[in-house]
């Protein structure tokens, strides 16, 4: 991948990274789905909940895999842009070894505030068990899922945004797999869900090691002397992308609370529903963002600055019809969509009523993310992080 390239078919390059980034994060709201689907037909709306509960957790570890993560492939692809290919390999071996670190200490944390979660929620009795049983399991898949979206993002700095789709496909089928064998067949409720979910993981990860170590890859492990510029950058670049993330672990959990408080664990079960679409749009936004990320800082790092403007202003317009299309077919259908998870009639009008007042933000949720990634893609961690803050702050989808 050229300057060239990128400048004669700039329309051409944007889809043929992004698609597949796309596809890949449309399967990740697949298995979210899925998991939900078997989890609302078979365990019970109450255990759709408890999940829901602790998804804070989740945007923790999103939060730190994104923000080592965009950082450094940023940093790995601007390398690239300038012709310092071994460098740039460097940088992707202290961004993963640097990942590994931060997701441990995570776990530790997280698995310490368990019991202080559940207390300030008031959620007890089977809410408080279906809760522990899951997310002890998902502490181990949870950091397996950020190395795998981190070299995601780092296959598609290398040029090979296919491989991260094909790799998404067979994760996506072997969680269907997956659930419906532990929790279906073996009826092994939300722990069966939360099995699946880590060996999908595992199975993701070691598919990916596997292009790294190959004869194919460009950006590879290479021996490198820690250095504390690159670390201070990496965490600098992706700042933004964390602070969205903690904004919206903030607003998930104080939704959450209010919930728990005032409807109870229908409330948050709808949620949970709602939640499922936002995400996929999302994920969207997102799969778009992190096509055109690596050609951002390919062209900053060669100095062809017009044409990074001109790649955030061509997605922009892709994504306002989209989210406009999105909206109407919630908007309309949201009721039917409730019923697939096994909820009661009461538990869908609140799906419905939850879409007809979120709907307007399908419009401009694309635009926030875009720029957000635009801006980290060229080093601006400043204004990123304002724009991601924002995203996270004010009651939107985007914190579902």
């Amino acid at each position: 991948m050229d300057m060239k390239q990128i400048k004669e078919n700039r329309m051409k390059m944007i889809l043929g990274f992004s698609i597949p980034s796309i596809i890949a994060m449309l399967l990740e709201t697949v298995i979210t789905i899925t998991d939900g689907f078997f989890t609302g037909n078979y365990v019970g709306q109450e255990a759709l909940a408890a999940v829901n509960l602790g998804l804070p957790i989740l945007y923790f570890f999103l939060g730190a895999g994104l923000c080592v993560g965009v950082g450094g492939s940023v940093i790995s692809g601007r390398l690239l842009g300038a012709k310092e290919r071994s460098k740039s390999s460097e940088v992707f071996s202290q961004t993963i070894t640097t990942a590994i670190f931060v997701c441990v200490i995570i776990s530790i944390a997280a698995w310490m505030f368990f019991s202080p979660i559940l207390r300030v929620l008031k959620a007890d009795g089977d809410l408080s068990v279906y809760f522990t049983e899951y997310y002890k399991i998902m502490l181990f898949a949870y950091p397996l899922m950020v190395l795998g979206t981190i070299f995601g993002m780092f296959i598609r700095t290398d040029g090979k945004p296919q491989i991260c789709m094909a790799v998404s496909v067979a994760g996506c089928i072997l969680n269907g797999i997956f659930d419906y064998y532990f929790v279906a067949v073996r009826n092994m409720g939300v722990q069966g869900s939360a099995i699946g979910s880590l060996l999908v993981q595992a199975l993701t990860v070691l598919a990916q090691l596997f292009y790294f170590l190959s004869r194919n890859a460009g950006i590879r492990f290479k021996r490198f002397s820690f250095d504390k510029s690159v670390n201070r950058e990496i965490f600098l670049n992706g700042s933004s992308e964390f602070i969205g993330e903690m904004a919206s672990a903030i607003s998930m959990f104080v939704f959450n609370y209010v919930l728990m408080k005032y409807v109870g664990s229908e409330g948050v079960a709808a949620f949970t529903i709602l939640g499922f679409a936002v995400y996929g749009f999302s994920m969207v936004c997102i799969g778009f963002g992190q096509g055109i990320v690596p050609l951002i800082s390919i062209c900053w790092g060669a100095k062809e600055t017009d044409t990074a403007i001109d790649i955030r202003k061509d997605t922009n317009k892709i994504l306002f019809p989209l989210g406009a299309v999105i909206a109407f077919v919630f908007i309309f259908a949201g009721k039917d969509y409730a019923a697939m998870f096994g909820c009661s009639e009461e538990v869908a009008d609140m799906v419905a009523s939850g879409f007809r007042i979120y709907a307007i933000t399908f419009l401009v949720m694309g635009y926030d993310v875009i720029n957000s990634m635009y801006f980290t893609s060229c080093g601006d961690a400043k204004s990123s992080a304002i724009l991601s803050s924002l995203r996270g702050i004010v009651p939107t989808p985007n914190t579902i």
